[in-house]
């Protein structure tokens, strides 16, 4: 009889275990899942330039990572380099990705079971009618000490904290989405910039000879005027010439200086303490080979594209969240104290005190806010799938406009080049006329100024050409996934995902995240 009386005592906490496993077994993730976006198949294939050109494009090609050192410049490596190294805004978004990723681990622990230790020191009074007895049956008055462990579990039976780590996890990956879009465009930045100023300063000596050259005329008209051979407005015309070159000098040395400024900025240092290389746009050697990502890649591989990504997964997740808030929720708890009036009699088996339970909280009227909050991610995710929509065909257009610049290119050049052609060989041909007696020394220097204004407009030619380029390389997500050094990155450590991403979009063998 003792033994059959015992049994259901046993079998008690084995029956919570069952009750507990089905109520896990049954539980649920509500709200969608996240099915990322198809990229379109054809989405810039016009504008890839047809073979047989100077330059050839190798659609599917590999983006390098360190792309800059295409243009086979020493003092723009470094430019580069220091600017990984030193630049606050990448090193900012370092310890923003380390700061989300910390966030992502204090929200991941939300899902398992939370234990507290409690303790209370207190004195009560107990009155006998107060534990429904007769009036003074009870009067004690004394210290009460506790002491123990409590556990609260959220056992989530609907998904809610489940949906709630997917979207954080999905906005952490974001944030390193933004870092490394910070890392290409700060890249893209320094290589421009260093472009800008090559070509400045190159102008800038090309104005100067030109207004050697307007001096040299304007003193010849005075003497051609004293002689009488040319009128008082001849020269006037020069001398207004003359200072209308050399008021363009101030300008452009602004711009060499705030170009300068810019680049010592970007790479962290400030004006004094920068040390500016002699950039000139002899430096540079343009690139022959390109290379076109395919648009299925090329969504893998754009930071900002991948950040619209994980942003409209992390709405996704929290339609989930709103749905889930609308659901009964269920928490297991339990606590265990030491209880006594006595402080040396704790930890002593007649004062332990415990207790277990499954709560039940289930929403009946909330005013319709909870309705509202599942409308409103809902919305939120249709804004950030337009959103998502919008990053990517900017992408394509980007990658379009530097295709299509670089196609044009060898004609823009040589339509810029041809004029330059011709000043060069009338400046020649004026020379040896000048020479041979036929030509005065005024003839001479005019055509020495149309040489030199041909010259200047030639320089912007040159620059634009590696503009054109390196905006081709910023297009096509700057091969940030193909660096040797990952130093910049660092802090960029792999977040678990559910998404099917990828580090390498060439290769499908290794996780994005």
């Amino acid at each position: 009889a003792g033994r059959s009386a015992a049994t259901p005592a046993r079998a008690r906490p084995r029956l919570l275990v069952c009750s507990l496993a089905a109520v896990l077994t049954a539980g649920c993730t509500v709200g969608p899942d996240f099915v990322k976006p198809e990229a379109p198949p054809s989405a810039y294939s016009h504008a890839v330039p047809a073979p047989g050109g100077v330059q050839s494009f190798a659609y599917g090609g590999k983006v390098a990572g360190d792309w800059y050192r295409l243009f086979g410049s020493g003092p723009l490596d470094r430019l580069v380099h220091q600017a990984l190294a030193n630049n606050p805004d990448l090193e900012g978004a370092r310890h923003g990705l380390a700061a989300a990723q910390d966030e992502l681990r204090a929200v991941t622990g939300t899902a398992l079971p939370q234990i507290d230790a409690t303790g209370q020191i207190g004195r009560a009074h107990i009155n006998g009618s107060e534990l429904y007895g007769p009036v003074n049956e009870l009067d004690v008055t004394g210290n009460r000490y506790e002491i123990g462990p409590s556990l609260a579990y959220d056992l989530d039976p609907f998904g809610g904290v489940r949906r709630s780590i997917e979207s954080q996890r999905a906005q952490t990956a974001a944030v390193q989405d933004q870092l490394r879009d910070t890392y290409v465009t700060l890249v893209d930045q320094v290589v421009v910039t260093a472009f800008d100023y090559a070509a400045v300063r190159a102008r800038i000596e090309v104005t100067r000879s030109l207004v050697s050259e307007l001096q040299a005329q304007y003193r010849l008209n005075v003497q051609l005027e004293n002689a009488g051979k040319i009128t008082h407005s001849d020269t006037l015309q020069a001398e207004t010439q003359l200072e209308n070159v050399r008021a363009t000098l101030p300008d452009l040395e602004q711009q060499r200086d705030a170009y300068r400024d810019a680049l010592a900025r970007l790479s962290g240092e400030t004006p004094d303490a920068f040390n500016m290389p002699a950039l000139t746009l002899a430096d540079f050697t343009l690139p022959r080979r390109f290379p076109v990502s395919l648009p299925s890649a090329l969504v893998q591989q754009r930071p900002d594209v991948l950040a619209a990504e994980e942003s409209l997964h992390a709405a996704s997740a929290e339609v989930g969240v709103a749905e889930a808030a609308r659901l009964p929720q269920l928490t297991l708890s339990a606590q265990y104290a030491q209880q006594t009036t006595r402080l040396s009699e704790l930890f002593t088996q007649p004062g332990g005190v415990w207790s277990a339970g499954l709560g039940l909280a289930a929403p009946l009227f909330h005013g319709g806010t909870l309705e509202a909050r599942a409308d409103e991610a809902r919305q939120r995710y249709a804004q950030s799938l337009s959103a998502y929509r919008g990053t990517v065909i900017d992408a394509f257009v980007d990658v379009a406009d530097a295709l299509q610049a670089l196609q044009h290119e060898p004609d823009s050049y040589h339509a810029h080049n041809r004029p330059l052609e011709a000043a060069r060989a009338n400046q020649d041909l004026a020379v040896a006329e000048y020479r041979a007696g036929k030509y005065t020394e005024l003839q001479v220097l005019t055509a020495e100024q149309q040489y030199q204004n041909a010259a200047l407009t030639q320089v912007q030619a040159d620059a634009q050409r590696f503009t054109d380029t390196a905006a081709l390389f910023r297009a096509l997500g700057g091969g940030w996934w193909n660096t040797r050094d990952r130093s910049p990155l660092s802090a960029a450590t792999r977040i678990p995902s559910q998404s099917n991403r990828y580090d390498d979009p060439t290769s499908s063998g290794s996780s994005h995240d």
